[in-house]
């Protein structure tokens, strides 16, 4: 998969960590706004998260790594791909609501079916990361988070402690990840 230079640059370009830290931090904080019932944050978080993730990008991992601009065809791949991942997220939220509502209260309360959305959703933008980044670690994220949504259904646990725990997981690794650059790759011009 990874046979061209190309691919393995592009690869690279997400072997930083900072997404993952940033994505994990937004997933702790989104998962306690769901058991502290402030449900609100999740609608400021992503913006936010975008935000510090360019800044965290562009003041210290570029100027260490530098800033490669994949070729067209590439940036057009994945535009590609992420307009078939928003889809596949809309089709897969739509198909849970009407599962969600189909179950009958007697089997399993809709509401109980429901706490599991939110990992199962997150799970399917970590897949679609990790088809765009070609990293498989995004989707060790997602096995993590759609096992995560199912004990939070079988135990009735509520919705943010899935994404909490996956949440650290990820921030722990991006952590690592970005720990490692810092450690390993002076500034451009610094040596």
């Amino acid at each position: 998969m990874l046979r061209t230079p190309e691919a393995r640059l592009y690869r690279s370009l997400w072997s930083d960590g900072s997404i993952d830290l940033v994505a994990g931090l937004s997933l702790v904080v989104i998962g306690m706004g769901y058991v502290l019932n402030f449900a609100f944050v999740t609608a400021i978080v992503a913006p936010l998260a975008l935000v510090a993730w360019m800044t965290l990008r562009s003041r210290v991992v570029e100027p260490r790594t530098g800033r490669a601009v994949p070729r067209r065809d590439r940036r057009e791949r994945a535009r590609a791909e992420l307009v078939i991942s928003a889809i596949a997220g809309a089709t897969l939220l739509a198909a849970a609501l009407g599962a969600a509502w189909a179950v009958r209260a007697d089997l399993l309360p809709a509401t109980e079916a429901v706490d599991g959305l939110p990992a199962v959703l997150v799970a399917l933008l970590a897949l679609a990361d990790s088809a765009l980044t070609l990293s498989p670690r995004f989707a060790w994220y997602a096995v993590l988070l759609v096992l995560g949504g199912v004990l939070t259904v079988v135990l009735g646990a509520g919705p943010g402690l899935p994404l909490v725990v996956v949440g650290v997981v990820a921030a722990v690794t991006g952590g690592v990840l970005l720990a490692r650059l810092l450690a390993d790759t002076p500034r451009v011009g610094e040596e």
